[in-house]
């Protein structure tokens, strides 16, 4: 849809002369004197109306106007009936040519609301910087500095997230809840970057001033940033599990193998934090993490290096003895999983409506299916001892390819190391002295 602007000045001949009268009348009661408008003096007077908008057809005939405030009404209707895109567009026409009416900021925090419902988050992220820029209302930047820090989040521009979030913890003195979420949210950007000691430090932060708020303030247990910052320790700790690879020699893998169990502990014990609350959001989403926590250490110990100097019998005794020794660590993950979706049902969660329960149940099936098959296990030991480095090792598809990499890489160096036959080898003509 495309306007043309237009400012209006409209000539009001009879309110002047009504006001002269109007006057005249009010200086006869009083006994005052005053100075009377003529009638020419009238109609010089302006009034000045608010701009509209305006739409031509194609013969020039005007189609349509329109004022700043039917369209902010048509943007939050259309808004209201979920059409986002006409909204955000409407949204867009207030601030393009109404940038001086008491609708402008309103219209850019309701435009960056319908570009997040379209996932269009650098444009969001647009309408609510320029908020920042240029509103005097101290709560309107706040609640822009949020929804930004949000945008950023999805846009994975974590840096700038932990840039905003410190000026708003630096800022004018703010609510309680308010530099909670600041907290939270540079913790989570935080943890993304992989500054894990800084972020958790903004996670016990958190803990700390809930611990010691005034019963007014406190936060409860099972809201929304409590449970999220509890959710956000456990990934800090599960992430720094991930990052500790089992390598040679022997000593070195030991205290490496302690390290990670320090952390997983850490990481499952934060979860169980996460998960007890029953947060429709985080509860299931922990669940979810603590049956991953046990598949990824089950990955690791499996991915471990094995010594060069193996026999391959002594390879093979090494795999058996390390199935039994972490099977229960893969049981244990289905065990978590189903009982994730035991919750989620109880919730009234499914698989179509929550991201969590459709990664538990993929997650689940594939975990029952590498149990009863000892020939993928087979398959994914194998690639170990090549040396492959196997994300999921249970994944049939995934060991299928590297399986047949492994093989043309073995015949390829077949064929290099084997010596030439006679019949190919090319005679040199040597001259006769």
């Amino acid at each position: 849809m495309h306007w043309v602007r237009a400012d209006y000045l409209k000539k009001l001949a009879g309110l002047g002369a009504l006001l002269a009268v109007v006057l005249a009348g009010s200086a006869c009661s009083t006994g005052k004197s005053a100075t009377v408008l003529d009638g020419r003096q009238a109609l010089a007077e302006e009034l000045n109306l608010d701009p509209m908008l305006i739409r031509a057809s194609a013969d020039g005939e005007v189609s349509q106007m329109i004022d700043v405030k039917e369209l902010f009404n048509l943007a939050y209707d259309a808004f209201s009936q979920r059409r986002y895109e006409r909204a955000a567009d409407h949204y867009g026409a207030v601030v393009k040519y109404f940038p001086e009416s008491n609708y402008y900021l309103p219209a850019l925090y309701n435009a960056g609301l319908s570009y997040e419902k379209l996932d269009r988050w650098d444009a969001a992220a647009d309408s609510y910087r320029q908020i920042l820029e240029g509103s005097p209302d101290a709560k309107d930047a706040l609640d822009a500095s949020f929804r930004l820090a949000n945008a950023y989040d999805k846009s994975g521009r974590h840096t700038e997230v932990v840039d905003l979030m410190t000026e708003v913890l630096l800022g004018a003195e703010i609510a309680y809840f308010d530099r909670i979420e600041a907290y939270v949210r540079r913790g989570n950007a935080l943890r993304e970057l992989k500054q894990w000691t800084e972020s958790e430090d903004d996670y016990r932060t958190v803990l700390q001033l809930n611990k010691s708020a005034t019963p007014r303030d406190r936060l409860a247990a099972g809201s929304n940033l409590m449970v999220q910052t509890y959710f956000g320790l456990g990934r800090s700790f599960h992430a720094q599990v991930r990052e500790i690879k089992l390598v040679l020699p022997p000593d070195r893998m030991g205290d490496d193998l302690s390290e990670k169990a320090r952390l997983f502990t850490s990481a499952q014990a934060n979860y169980i934090e996460a998960l007890r609350h029953h947060h429709p959001q985080w509860s299931v989403g922990a669940g979810f993490m603590i049956g991953k926590l046990y598949e990824d250490f089950y990955t690791d110990i499996f991915n471990a290096e094995i010594p060069d100097t193996l026999s391959d019998e002594a390879v093979a005794l090494y795999f058996e003895e390390l199935r039994k020794q972490i099977r229960p660590l893969m049981e244990r993950a289905i065990d978590v999983y189903e009982r994730n979706l035991s919750l989620s049902k109880r919730m009234g969660k499914d698989a179509k409506s929550d991201e969590w329960v459709s990664q538990t149940e993929m997650k689940l099936n594939r975990l029952r299916n590498f149990l009863e098959d000892p020939i993928t296990q087979r398959r994914a030991e194998i690639l170990v001892a090549h040396g492959r480095k196997l994300r999921h090792p249970w994944d049939p598809s995934e060991t299928a390819i590297d399986l047949v990499g492994v093989a043309i890489q073995e015949a390829s160096t077949a064929v290099l190391k084997a010596p030439a036959a006679e019949s190919d080898t090319p005679k040199k003509n040597i001259p006769k002295s």
